[in-house]
């Protein structure tokens, strides 16, 4: 009997837990409309009309961004508009009223962001890019037990044709495991564009800015910057350290990596290492991929970290509740993340393309059991709050 009350007890959690999931997944807005019709069912449905209309648009900015609404957007009626019902779960009018030759009335809805961004990718709406983006691979070869290096950027090479062989096979693997998720990625070694990389940019170890320049140089939006370490081991075995990162162009942040370390076999080196990079590769590039795609799919690819603080005393449940309100309720903001928290401070970074001064507005919005929050100051990096009293 009390096995039985357990599983009663576990499956009414597991039914609340799913419940508060889909409930943090809706957004409510408010639309007042008017309309000219002359019978009142009429004129509701036109009403209800505005408020979809109106209220799918102003969340489908936000979430794909002005300039690729505006250019799906016949589409975008057609297809998703068009389709409400399918991601507004929950409507409640007001009762209908007139004034004079025209109908009031508000709707109150719940819109699914979950199953709006489901229909958007569906329709492949969802990126904001028309176009795969373009990958460029950068990545140094260290061989430090025969005293070799390799890059493909620059023209002083040795004659070893070890590096740049092996710099194929992981470029290959990249491009096959990208290309799987609707990325594209460059071959550099194999077309042979280091002939094309000005002088003054085929350093070893590219900085910040020359990454930029060069990956922009052949119009790639994403760049993959690492570095594999070929070394000596115990007895006749060699250690290959690798470690990938891809960094968005636009703003030099990371969204993926993976970091690696693998032993060959006893044997020659070259024929080992080679062996042992055929066994690995394959892998670490569909993780790396794999990453890439789920910054892509929340849309962490375009945007810039800007981190949110708010002055003054913050309660557990208001900031809780802070949290909740911008998931719900800022369709701009991809994610937030908790990072500093004292008696008169609490700060957070949030992931978002939409500037800070227009942020701003939305945070002073935002109804937070009560209070609400207004500017201190913003910058292009940070926000400041401060709860209005």
């Amino acid at each position: 009997m009390s096995q039985l009350v357990q599983l009663v007890f576990l499956s009414s959690l597991l039914i609340m837990s799913m419940a508060q999931a889909q409930q943090s997944d809706l957004v409510e807005r408010t639309f007042t409309g008017v309309s000219k019709e002359t019978v009142p069912q009429v004129a509701r449905k036109d009403i209800q009309d505005q408020a979809f209309q109106q209220v799918s648009e102003e969340i489908i900015r936000d979430l794909i961004g002005n300039d690729h609404f505006l250019k799906k957007k016949t589409l975008i009626q057609s297809k998703i508009i068009k389709n409400a019902a399918k991601y507004i779960p929950v409507q409640k009018p007001s009762s209908l009223t007139q004034d004079g030759e025209q109908y009031a009335m508000s709707i109150n809805m719940k819109i699914s962001i979950r199953d709006l961004k489901a229909l958007l990718q569906s329709n492949g709406l969802m990126a904001e890019n028309d176009s795969a983006p373009i990958v460029l691979p950068l990545i140094v070869w260290n061989d430090r037990v025969n005293g070799d290096s390799f890059r493909w950027w620059s023209s002083d090479r040795s004659g070893s044709t070890f590096l740049p062989k092996e710099s194929r096979e992981l470029e290959e693997a990249l491009a096959k495991a990208l290309q799987k998720n609707g990325f594209y990625s460059l071959k550099p070694t194999e077309s042979g564009l280091g002939q094309q990389v000005p002088q003054g940019y085929q350093s070893e170890r590219l900085s910040s800015e020359e990454l930029q320049f060069v990956s922009r140089y052949f119009n790639s939006s994403l760049a993959l910057d690492g570095q594999i370490v070929i070394e000596k081991e115990k007895g006749q075995t060699y250690r290959i350290e690798m470690r990938v990162a891809a960094v968005q162009v636009q703003n030099g942040r990371t969204i993926a990596d993976v970091s690696r370390r693998f032993v060959t076999e006893t044997g020659s080196s070259e024929i080992k290492v080679s062996k042992k990079l055929k066994e690995v590769l394959e892998t670490a590039a569909n993780d790396l991929s794999g990453q890439i795609l789920e910054a892509w799919q929340r849309g962490s690819i375009g945007t810039s970290i800007i981190r949110v603080s708010i002055q003054g005393r913050t309660s557990l449940p208001q900031k809780e509740a802070f949290k909740e309100k911008v998931r719900s309720q800022l369709t701009q903001v991809k994610l937030i993340r908790e990072r500093f928290v004292s008696s008169e401070w609490v700060s957070f970074e949030i992931d978002s393309s939409t500037p800070p001064a227009e942020l701003v507005k939305s945070f002073e919005k935002l109804d937070i059991g009560g209070r609400s929050l207004s500017r201190v100051s913003d910058s292009s990096q940070e926000i400041v709050l401060r709860w209005v009293q």
